[in-house]
């Protein structure tokens, strides 16, 4: 006996066949319903896919509450991000081949569909000053910043600066690989009232940017440096001018070693983890 043949459309999701949805009227599902079940979706498949169910889908996919998380880094096709994504949407948008123009048009479209009220943005490498400018003016709302690092290895990266205190209710930043920390993190202390966390991945924490991240002492809780490397000197800055911490996450960092006195201005921490910390 063969393998029974399952549909599958363009980007490689299954969908079930006519047969198996038997007398279910989707088209009539409640409207409530369906949006809180597309709002889980990312942006390709609100594009591609939802809109060519029927009607009543398509009008749900417009609802400002499926696009409040803005995840343009699951779009990226390269191999070296992370998680791996080959999406045959790039085949056919050509977002990844240096065009500006299109890339900050497919941006602003997909941005506008949030009509200001998206809450959480992944930049991707794509982004262009132009395209910064726009989701800034456009996101008051957000409150989770994420930059992966493929938009710091590019030239765009030292434009964030400029645009991140536009969010004022910005309450989380996630960045990797940054050479400008504190040039980031200046304007937030400035503008961003409610930031209260911020997570580091194998960026070298220098001078200056243990002082910046002191300068958030009114402001952050949370702290998280993954495979940093810092001196013992700025951990010690870190942990005598960030009173509010609340949680401290230093694993596989490297540059300093956990000693009584590190371990006696931590006590205050609830959580203080630092598995992994080496010299």
């Amino acid at each position: 006996m063969g393998k029974r043949k399952r549909n599958r459309n363009r980007s490689g999701r299954y969908y079930p066949s006519k047969k198996k949805m038997g007398n279910r009227r989707w088209e009539e599902l409640n409207q409530d319903c369906l949006v809180e079940v597309l709002r889980k979706l990312d942006i390709e498949s609100l594009l591609t896919n939802i809109p060519l169910v029927c009607k009543s889908w398509y009008k749900a996919s417009l609802d400002p509450k499926c696009w409040k998380c803005l995840n343009f880094h699951e779009l990226a096709s390269s191999p070296y991000l992370r998680p791996p994504y080959d999406s045959p949407f790039f085949d056919d948008f050509n977002i990844l081949n240096g065009n500006d123009d299109l890339a900050n048009a497919f941006i602003k479209f997909v941005v506008d569909r949030s009509q200001r009220c998206a809450t959480t943005l992944v930049i991707a490498g794509f982004f262009t000053q132009q395209s910064l400018e726009y989701v800034s003016q456009e996101c008051p709302e957000l409150k989770c910043l994420n930059i992966p690092m493929e938009f710091m290895f590019g030239d765009e990266g030292q434009h964030l600066s400029k645009f991140i205190g536009s969010w004022g209710n910005l309450e989380l930043l996630s960045i990797e690989i940054c050479y400008y920390l504190d040039q980031i993190l200046t304007p937030i202390s400035t503008h961003c009232h409610k930031f209260q966390a911020l997570c580091c991945r194998e960026i070298q924490i220098r001078d200056e940017d243990a002082m910046a991240i002191v300068k958030l002492e009114q402001k952050i809780k949370y702290l998280r440096l993954s495979s940093c490397r810092l001196s013992r000197e700025n951990v010690v800055m870190i942990l005598k001018g960030c009173g509010h911490l609340e949680v401290l996450i230093m694993r596989y960092c490297n540059g300093f070693n956990v000693d009584d006195e590190i371990l006696k201005l931590a006590s205050h921490i609830k959580t203080f983890d630092y598995q992994g910390t080496y010299a």
